[in-house]
């Protein structure tokens, strides 16, 4: 599979990597320096003509190394939408063909990002649910928690990643948050797409149906696992077009979009998870896809060099 690419107005930067050698002399590469903001993913690289296996680990989450062509392990990293500004650390793992192991700290700078707010009161019965809502409620937490907990190491996906429905997003829709009566409600973690209902809806890339159902928030809803801890959501469908288990395509047709669940009208709420990461759908589209706009840059990550 070819390198992934990012356009260069990506808001994280991948420093010059400096280089380390294992006990037989090979030569390791590592990134240096990444910076992303809050909501936003990236791709980081170790390369070395002698490397065999990478892994990382960020906070107490895995992250799945994967071999894109000899010498060179790429991996999906992504920031959550709450995540608290500070500089954490990335521990990445390396074993090499000799039997060497290596291993490097690199710091992650999280940056703020301004979302979208909106304030308004309303009666205090508004929120107000019944015991049957609660228990509706409970079972859609429970359900969604066993579809994200056994991700499948390896990828299903490959490059370009494809919008689900071919309506723009509305605006300032990811990361908005409501303040209701002076409380700050969670906020919005997935991409809001215009679609009349019975619009088709298809996987934005190759992966395994690991959910299907109807709930009480996200109304009818399909999850499916593209491998190496990535996650798409789409909710509110008005009918379904696969069953859990299977194994779909890019650009098959998974669901018609609807209004179901606790929303006003008819759309399609598109979501992703990264490593337990809630993150922007459109940042994946902007640097794994050619669908906006944006064009294609110089990949901003190291190659393995002498």
């Amino acid at each position: 599979m070819r390198a992934l690419v990012f356009p260069t107005v990506l808001s994280f930067l991948l420093l010059s990597a400096p280089l380390s050698f294992a006990a037989n002399g090979a030569k390791i590469l590592w990134p240096k320096l990444l910076e992303a903001f809050q909501g936003d993913l990236m791709e980081v690289e170790v390369g070395g003509e002698d490397l065999l296996e990478v892994d990382g680990l960020l906070g107490q989450e895995r992250i799945y190394f994967h071999s894109s062509q000899k010498g060179v392990f790429t991996a999906l990293v992504g920031v959550d939408v709450e995540a608290k500004p500070a500089t954490v650390r990335l521990v990445l793992k390396a074993t090499t063909a000799s039997g060497g192991h290596h291993q490097n700290q690199i710091p992650l700078k999280i940056k703020a990002k301004t979302f979208h707010k909106e304030s308004f009161k309303v009666p205090p019965s508004f929120d107000q649910m019944s015991p049957e809502a609660l228990a509706e409620i409970r079972r859609e937490q429970a359900a969604f928690a066993r579809a994200f907990a056994n991700t499948v190491a390896d990828r299903f996906w490959s490059l370009p990643f494809v919008r689900p429905v071919p309506q723009e997003a509305s605006a300032s829709s990811f990361g908005s948050r409501r303040i209701i009566n002076g409380v700050p409600r969670a906020p919005h973690t997935g991409t809001d797409l215009s679609a009349s209902a019975g619009t088709e809806v298809v996987a934005t890339n190759h992966g395994k149906v690991v959910l299907v159902g109807n709930y009480f928030f996200a109304g009818g809803s399909v999850v499916i696992d593209h491998g190496g801890g990535l996650y798409s959501m789409y909710f509110h469908l008005s009918e379904f077009k696969v069953e859990e288990g299977a194994m779909v395509r890019r650009g098959e047709a998974v669901a018609l979009s609807g209004g179901t669940g606790r929303v006003t009208g008819a759309h399609l709420h598109w979501g992703l998870r990264l490593n337990n990461t809630r993150v922007d759908p459109l940042d994946l589209l902007r640097k794994f896809s050619n669908q906006t706009g944006s064009g294609e840059a110089d990949k901003v990550s190291t190659k393995a060099g002498s």
